[in-house]
């Protein structure tokens, strides 16, 4: 049994408490602002995350799955640092558009509304997103162009629906 000094008792008590509190309004706090931030950025296009069909595709429900593979993961952090140019298929719809980059978001704010995107109408664990994945995927600058082969490629692998 370790034996800790009374004197060291209260201190040290106090220094894991303040750690305790810390993290856990740290996790409270991007629970509360993962929401916000994607009905600033993403549900006014997306129509809730569910939407409309021939003009933007739906995005609940489709980017847990997708996230599930490394390929899926990395697409997802590229279409929402460079954006998506070209005709897709998504949630059983056809689209032909464009989403704009958001390259000029933080790091973190990209990772929390990705996880917060991920994790609508999953059962389970949802795939997770940080800050070092959005930090890696800037260093490889692309167009969206590019991402619309990204996920081409990625299409023939693991079909992105």
């Amino acid at each position: 049994m370790i034996r800790i000094d009374p004197a060291v008792r209260l201190p040290l008590f106090l220094a894991i408490s303040m750690v305790i509190v810390f993290v856990i309004g740290h996790a409270w706090e991007n629970r509360v602002q993962a929401p916000r931030e994607y009905s600033n950025e993403c549900s006014i296009c997306h129509h809730g995350g569910h939407g409309q069909v021939s003009e933007i595709a739906p995005i609940f429900g489709r980017v847990g799955p997708i996230a599930e593979t490394p390929a899926g993961h990395h697409y997802l952090v590229d279409v929402l640092l460079y954006g998506l140019d070209g005709s897709i298929t998504a949630g059983g719809g056809h689209y032909n558009g464009a989403m704009p980059s958001f390259q000029r978001l933080p790091d973190d704010e990209i990772a929390r509304i990705l996880t917060f995107v991920a994790s609508q109408e999953m059962s389970g664990n949802a795939p997770t997103f940080t800050a070092a994945d959005i930090a890696a995927a800037r260093t490889h600058p692309m167009s969206a162009s590019e991402v619309l082969q990204e996920r081409q490629k990625l299409d023939l692998q693991t079909p992105v629906r």
